[in-house]
């Protein structure tokens, strides 16, 4: 069905939808009356009336109703046509940010990646950083203590000494008779010189 077609249709049906108002108006008004006569005039005035109204608006107002119902018509067609050009302008952006996104979402992807194999890389710096820090203070508390041993040893050998001496200095002059020391001090001198 055309346009045109479409629209003489609805320009009848609109016609005869004002006819079945005006006519159901009219029948009640002529009920009303009282002389017999005064129906059948009323009822033809009213015939003439609506065919009077008809005349008019074929006349008058189908040419205006039909450029009106066409201009909306082709309002209608241009919108629809301009939603469809829209629909498929944003269909295509749509599609253009999910391929945004879906790049977006790869480059994050290889971004995540690149830092969690630097963060990799750095955990094991960080651990043979410790490892060998951990290595050289173990090294120097080695040292430490073999120092400290070391003069432990030779703070007791002194003490030793010390006790030894200062224990010989009380024995001695009380246990040793003064030929023992003479004897003592010949074998000393003896040992000490040069042969």
């Amino acid at each position: 069905m055309t346009t045109h077609q479409a629209l003489r249709r609805c320009g009848g049906t609109l016609l005869v939808g004002l006819a079945g108002v005006h006519l159901s108006a009219a029948w009640g008004w002529a009920a009303e009356g009282e002389a017999s006569w005064r129906a059948t005039y009323d009822l033809v005035m009213m015939w003439v009336n609506f065919a009077i109204l008809a005349f008019l608006l074929v006349k008058y107002a189908r040419t205006p109703l039909l450029n009106l119902l066409k201009g909306e018509a082709d309002k209608t067609a241009a919108g629809l046509s301009q939603a469809q050009t829209d629909k498929e302008r944003v269909s295509q952006q749509v599609e253009d940010t999910l391929k945004a996104l879906e790049n977006a979402r790869e480059r994050m992807r290889d971004i995540q990646e690149k830092i969690l194999a630097e963060g990799a890389r750095q955990r094991q710096r960080i651990i043979d950083s410790a490892e060998h820090e951990s290595r050289l203070l173990l090294d120097r508390t080695r040292q430490k203590i073999d120092t400290q041993i070391v003069e432990a040893r030779l703070r007791i050998r002194s003490e030793l000494i010390d006790r030894a001496v200062a224990l010989a200095m009380e024995r001695l002059p009380v246990e040793i008779t003064p030929e023992e020391q003479l004897r003592l001090v010949d074998r000393f001198v003896r040992d000490t010189r040069p042969s």
